[in-house]
This record gives C-alpha cells, structure tokens and sequence, in this order.
C-alpha cells in the first residue's frame, strides 16, 4: 500500500462511525487506486462483456469469507481468501485472464499486491467489486440460482448497497 493513499483514507473515518453511503463508494474506488496504484483496475462493463464469450470468460476469484460467498457471489467465480490458496490455484496452469473481487475493491487489491510480490502478474481487480456489481443491477448467484442480495460485510457497510440488496438489513 502507498503512503499517500492514508490522508484519503482517513477521510473515511466519519463516514465509518456515521455508516456509509452510496457516494462513499466512489470514494473507497479512489482510495483503492491510490493505495494500489500499480495494480490494473477492471470496470464492471468490460467483465460483463468478457463473461458473456467463452474464449474471454476469466477467473474469478472472490476474495471474501465464506460466509460472504454463500450469500451471493459472481457466476463462476471460486471462493479462495487466501494469498496462499490462489497462489497455488494460479500456478497450476495460470489462466489467461485473473479477476479478483471482494467487497468494495480494497481486500481483493491488498490480495493482488501481495501476489505480484510473489511473482503472479496479470491479475485485475474489479473495481467497486460486488458491490458496484450489484448496484449496476447485474446478477448474482447463490450456488446456480440467480439472487438480488449481497453480503453487507458489516452493518455500517450496507449504506454502499442501494436499498434492498443488502442481505441481512
């Protein structure tokens, strides 16, 4: 993580004991390239239009709890949370194309750096991750069934899902 990127981060601080909104999302994107700067953020309409071909589906790994993931996750995606896990499932062979999501960006980034360390390139963040994802209106599935709610990761970050697809709240 960059150095710079912590005055943007403590600009969070109020929004994090007040909850979070929708507009702090936004702002948690640019936190997240700030801290990462390096690292390739993907758009949700460039992994929409990779996913619907076949020869340019990616990887995607969810970086989240399991917990997280048994409530929704993307279609096709693996539940892998560990720098270890993904670092053993990309070597064996590394697909041509790796997106990694979590909740908002941050946690899949802080993964991504941590890979590039070990010498696994290519890999892209989806930026704004599930949330963003599911705030765009795009489907998310429990197991094969299509579903409208995500996991909030907590209480005070349901405010960066629009109203309703916050499961739990």
């Amino acid at each position: 993580m960059q150095p710079k990127a912590i005055p943007s981060m403590l600009s969070m601080v109020p929004s994090l004991f007040r909850g979070v909104g929708l507009d702090d999302l936004e702002r948690i994107k640019a936190i997240t390239r700030n801290a990462y700067p390096s690292f390739p953020q993907l758009g949700t309409h460039e992994l929409a239009s990779w996913m619907e071909e076949a020869d340019t589906a990616p990887l995607l790994i969810d970086v989240r709890s399991g917990a997280e993931f048994d409530v929704s996750h993307l279609q096709g995606a693996v539940n892998l949370s560990s720098v270890e896990a993904i670092a053993g499932r990309l070597r064996h062979p590394k697909p041509q194309r790796v997106v990694l999501y979590c909740s908002v960006g941050f946690r899949s980034s802080r993964i991504a750096s941590l890979l590039a360390a070990q010498g696994l390139d290519g890999i892209l963040n989806l930026e704004g991750s599930i949330f963003q994802w599911a705030n765009e209106g795009r489907p998310v599935f429990r197991g094969p069934q299509r579903v409208h709610q995500v996991h909030p990761y907590g209480p005070r970050w349901a405010g960066l899902l629009k109203p309703g697809l916050a499961a739990g709240c």
